[in-house]
This record gives structure tokens, sequence and C-alpha cells, in this order.
């Protein structure tokens, strides 16, 4: 297999079959050729219009030319001639795809089918395929297909497709979680149908129907819940999207569609259109509770604004204690421990004496914020009359039991108490502040010092 230079044209010297093969392959559109295989390279027998093009060369340029010769780097050689001695070897032909960077700076992909031909001349022959335009627009193809699943992912949409005269639904894996079925068996408009909630289902229909009928110029968005069922338990909610697809004629074919979850948006309006009325309700308590505690204490001091003023102050100072308290909390529960502590906060800590239970005690915004003033009431009182007037002391004992906080307060060592003549506004408070949300209060008056007995249900009771 020595190379015997580029005068040779073909290996058994026929012309006559040269002229035949060539003329054959400057017929194919492809490129085409065959090749000697030598010690170290090979040598174009022969190659087609086609082949002389790629290498930018007149018509016959490539032909007597080695591998080498022809401007190839050593690794190209190398690669190249490694197929072609397998081909050889297996005496069996080999295809595959792969890319080629040419002498001239060109680059492209190739589809080639090498194929031993008979004889004891080591020659291969050689159809190429140009598939530069197929794999650019694979690649094209890919890159939009990732992109699409990128952002898919992203903003976790489904699609799906409807085809009318099929009556076939395609959808992808997220569509088919979101609707609840499992598998990857066949879906009809009857399938789609029973997966979203009956009670929704109407709407649904009704703009499907709409968008087919022409409205919108086809279009149409929907929310509505599916029958699957979310981890924790709640409704799944979709928000879909589709556009129906019409033939020339203008029949509807198909309906393509987006299919996203909305249950965390839904939840959150829904949270947000709660905490409004809750707010509201709150807003209007307040204004209830402010007149209340207005009225109450001015009967007391009606004659004397400096009195009405300091006392109206510490009793809406005890509201915005407890509101303070609730606020840290997200208004849903307060602790006993944090009411106890937001009432008795304006007074000496050391003239309590505080005990109960190391247990968890959650009261309902109402109640926290109903026994804070409670508490700050009896402090007041007892800083003005009872047993914190002088050398006295506050005892302070609660207990937790079958869901129910029973708190006793107890003054002694103060002046002697007799029962008042009269209901004051710390007493219609206290009574009434626990009886509006379920609770009880026992209010009494020995001699040795004012004993209040309150029971109160705890959140979830």
């Amino acid at each position: 297999m020595a190379d015997e230079g580029r005068g040779r044209r073909w290996p058994d010297g026929g012309r006559s079959g040269e002229a035949l093969l060539k003329a054959m392959l400057d017929a194919a559109e492809v490129v085409a050729g065959v090749v000697e295989l030598l010690d170290d390279d090979y040598r174009i027998v022969v190659a087609n219009r086609s082949a002389s093009d790629l290498y930018s060369l007149p018509v016959g340029g490539l032909d007597g030319l080695t591998g080498r010769q022809q401007g190839l780097t050593e690794p190209q050689v190398a690669a190249r001639l490694a197929t072609l001695n397998a081909v050889w070897a297996a005496q069996e032909s080999r295809s595959g795809e792969y890319s080629f960077r040419f002498p001239t700076g060109r680059e492209g992909w190739f589809f080639g089918t090498y194929s031993p031909l008979p004889g004891p001349t080591p020659l291969v022959a050689f159809v190429i395929l140009d598939i530069t335009a197929r794999r650019e627009a694979q690649l094209q193809v890919e890159h939009q297909g990732a992109r699409l699943a990128l952002a898919l992912n992203v903003t976790g949409l489904g699609l799906w497709d409807f085809d009318f005269m099929a009556d076939r639904v395609d959808w992808d894996a997220r569509t088919r979680q979101l609707f609840g079925l499992r598998g990857d068996g066949p879906i009809d408009f009857a399938t789609y149908a029973a997966a979203v909630h009956p009670e929704d289902f109407p709407a649904v229909e009704a703009a499907f129907r709409g968008a087919v009928a022409g409205e919108n110029d086809g279009s149409y968005v929907v929310q509505h819940r599916t029958t699957a069922m979310g981890r924790d338990g709640s409704a799944v909610w979709i928000r879909g999207a589709a556009q129906v697809m019409r033939d020339a004629s203008g029949q509807p074919t198909h309906v393509i569609g987006t299919a996203q979850d909305i249950s965390a948006q839904v939840a959150a309006r829904e949270r947000q259109e709660l905490l409004l009325a809750e707010l509201n309700h709150r807003v209007k308590n307040n204004m209830a509770a402010v007149q209340a505690i207005a009225a109450q204490t001015m009967r007391g001091s009606a004659d004397n604004p400096a009195v009405f003023r300091a006392a109206f102050d510490s009793r809406i100072q005890s509201m915005a204690r407890g509101h303070d308290l609730l606020t840290r909390n997200a208004w849903e529960a307060a602790d006993l421990h944090e009411v106890i502590e937001a009432a008795l906060s304006p007074f000496a800590q050391d003239l309590f004496d505080i005990s109960g239970s190391e247990e968890p005690a959650p009261l309902n915004p109402e109640m926290a914020v109903n026994l804070v003033m409670v508490l700050n009431e009896l402090a007041t009182n007892a800083a003005k009359y009872g047993a914190l007037a002088g050398a006295g002391r506050v005892s302070i004992v609660w207990s937790v039991a079958n869901n129910l906080m029973t708190l006793e307060w107890r003054e002694r060592g103060g002046p002697p108490v007799a029962p008042p003549t009269r209901s004051g506004f710390g007493a219609r408070l206290t009574v009434a502040a626990l009886q509006a949300y379920g609770g009880t209060v026992e209010l009494t008056f020995p001699p040795e010092g004012v004993e209040c007995r309150m029971r109160a249900p705890l959140t979830g009771a």
C-alpha cells in the first residue's frame, strides 16, 4: 500500500471503469467517492463534484490527494483513518454523524456511510450527506425546548392540547398531577370534565363553549378547582388559559392551553379577605369599647376633668397594651403569662405574688384584650383604695384544667374593705368583659381585701 503519488487514478488502471464511476458519482447530489488506505494516511481515488465543492476545488481537484495533502490536521487524518481501517478490517459498512472543519474554515455537520469495496486492494467507498441545516434546526428546536422547559418550571405551568376530531386530550406530566390523574393513560373530554370540581365545571364549560363559538377571538381564561387534593388536604386551584385553533375553513381543530397551580394565591387572597373582615370587626369593637370606657369614666368624674382624663388615659393605655401584645402574636392568641405581664407592667412588680401552672394557657384575642383591661383595672383600684394603697400585697394564682383557665385575685394587708354601695366601672368591666366571651366572674369584698375569681375558656375550647 505504498503511496505511488498522485498520477495513479485507479488501482487496476481501468480507465473505463473509473470514468463510469465518476459519471455516476457526479450525477448524485450527495458527497461521494472512493478512497484507498495507505500505511499512515489515505488517498482519494475518485470524488464527485460535490466533494470538490466542499474543499473549494475544481471538479476532480480532490482526485489523488491524501488527507494531509488536502490540508487536514493530524488529528483529523488520524480520526478519519481510524474509521476507514475499522470498516475495511470488519468488511462491513458503518454510518454516523460528525462535525467537521475544512481547511477553508467552513464548518458543518455531516452524516457519512463508509463501505468496503471487494478485492485485494483496500478501497472504501463513501457517501456523505450535508446535514448542517437539519442539525442547526434540531439544535434550535432543542434550545427552544430547553427554554420552554425552563419557563414552565419557573412559572409552574402545565401544557395541554385538545384534539376535536379525535376527542383526545394530551396533558403533560405537570397537568396530570394538577388534575390528580396518574399514569399516562388516554384522556378524552369526559375524563377532563370529571377532573374539574363539579361546582366549578359549569363556568369552565361556558367559557370553553364561548371560545369555540368565537368569543374573545377564541381565547379564554378560567379559575377553578380540580377534584385532586393538595398535600394538606385543601383544594387544588387552577388558572387555565386556552386558545382555540381553526383550519382554513374556520372550523375548530384544536384547543391548546396552560394550567397553573394558584392554590397558594387563592389561599392568600382568602386569608386577606378574612383578615380585612376581622379588622373591620375589631375596629368596630374597639370603637364601642372606647365609647363605653369614656361613658363609664365620665359617670364617676363628670365634675373633675383632670380625674376623668387620668382615669380615661389609664384605661385606654391598658387596652393598647393588650393590642400590642396581640400584634406581636399576629392576632391569633396570647398566653395568660403574657396577658398578666402586660396588664401589670405599669405597677411595681414586687407588690405582686404571682404563681400558676407552667403549661401554656392560650386565650383568644378578644378574651386576651379584655383580661388585660380587667387585671389593670383591679390593680389600679388596689393602688387607689385597696392593698397597694398601703403596705399590702396582691396574690395572683391561676390553674389550667379541661381547657379552662381559672385565675384568683386576692388582696391582703390593705385598709379594711366594705362592699361598694353602687357598682363602679371596674366591677362592671370585670364582669361584662369576661362574660361576653364565655367566661365567669365572682367579685367579693371581704374586710381583709378584695377577691376576684375568674374563669375563661382557652383557645380551642
